[in-house]
């Protein structure tokens, strides 16, 4: 005879695969548009543009994805792993939250000079972010005391990145998010919550650098997609979570590269769309009273797939850690 399992248990286990398989794989390589192509096209032929241009093409995925992971950081709504649900079985459940994050991540020392050199540079962006999630479904109980199968939270979030001058920026980026929570099991006295989000970031064009002061520049569309699969319980006064999922970047960019054969000091321009995909990784604790929580959650992105040749100090393939504080009204 054969048992089937209720769906909302085949999600648990297959959250748990995840969070133990992404676990195991601590060093797994996130997956990139090859970059060497981007180099050659780069330097055009020179062979004292190709240190630079490297630099200045792995500065784009650094930077564009520490930008993305400071937007989206772990959890899509902060302290819980069940979706809202309805009050009496009506009325929207609401949630707004505030969230205050701190992210570091590492680039190639590229600015001051118009040649790459072998050092790097840690960036620290902190960031501001307000969501607002509605529950619109409650799903469906598969047994007595499991429930909340296919609910359904949608979320809206904003956020702004305060990014240092010092650094190269001119100017904060600003994102709106938007997307929803999927819930496979609703947290009961027995049974943990999951749920799996799925959300869309949508950021300004960048600018980085002065290639006539710094010798590179880029500009880079900040486009990020995270889905997130998280599980939580509570655990006597404090709720305990984790979570893994994956964060897409996807978009055009383009660098200028100090070229001391262009006239004007206009450099070489290259320009392309890029496509990166790495894995992230969070636990978070939180605490409850009535309808104000107060959650805190630290994590990390993966690294990028490196890049043939590069000299550099820096470590394309270095993680991403994130931390954040957040606070949460439930109505």
């Amino acid at each position: 005879m054969v048992v089937k399992q209720p769906p909302a248990l085949l999600g648990v286990g297959l959250v748990a695969a995840l969070l133990v398989g992404g676990g195991a794989r601590g060093g797994a390589r996130a997956e990139a548009q090859e970059l060497a192509p981007l180099v050659t096209m780069c330097a055009g032929g020179s062979s004292t543009l190709i240190a630079p241009c490297q630099s200045t093409i792995l500065a784009v995925q650094s930077i564009r994805g520490g930008i993305s992971i400071a937007a989206a950081s772990g959890s899509e709504l902060a302290g819980t792993s069940s979706t809202l649900g309805r009050r009496l079985g009506r009325t929207p459940r609401v949630s707004l939250a505030a969230r205050f994050k701190a992210t570091v991540f590492d680039i190639p020392d590229v600015l001051g000079s118009g040649a790459a050199l072998l050092s790097q540079t840690s960036v620290a962006a902190y960031s501001i972010k307000a969501t607002a999630a509605v529950g619109v479904l409650d799903g469906f109980s598969t047994l007595p005391s499991v429930g909340g199968f296919l609910s359904l939270d949608l979320i809206g979030s904003l956020n702004l990145v305060f990014l240092q001058e010092g650094d190269g920026f001119s100017e904060n980026e600003r994102l709106i998010s938007i997307g929803g929570r999927l819930g496979l099991l609703r947290e009961s006295f027995t049974m943990p919550g999951v749920t799996v989000s799925l959300v869309r970031h949508y950021g300004e064009d960048l600018n980085w650098g002065d290639v006539t002061t710094t010798g590179a520049s880029l500009n880079a569309d900040i486009t990020t997609t995270s889905l997130r699969a998280t599980i939580g319980k509570d655990v006597l006064a404090i709720a305990l979570l984790a979570g893994a999922g994956l964060d897409w970047q996807k978009g055009y960019f383009d660098v200028r590269v100090a070229d001391p054969g262009v006239a004007g000091g206009e450099g070489v321009l290259v320009g392309q769309n890029m496509t990166t995909r790495r894995p992230v990784y969070y636990v978070g604790a939180s605490l409850t009273r009535l309808i104000f929580q107060m959650s805190l959650e630290a994590g990390w992105a993966g690294g990028f797939s490196t890049l043939d040749g590069f000299q550099g100090e820096y470590d394309p393939e270095g993680i991403t850690p994130f931390v954040n504080l957040a606070f949460r009204l439930t109505i």
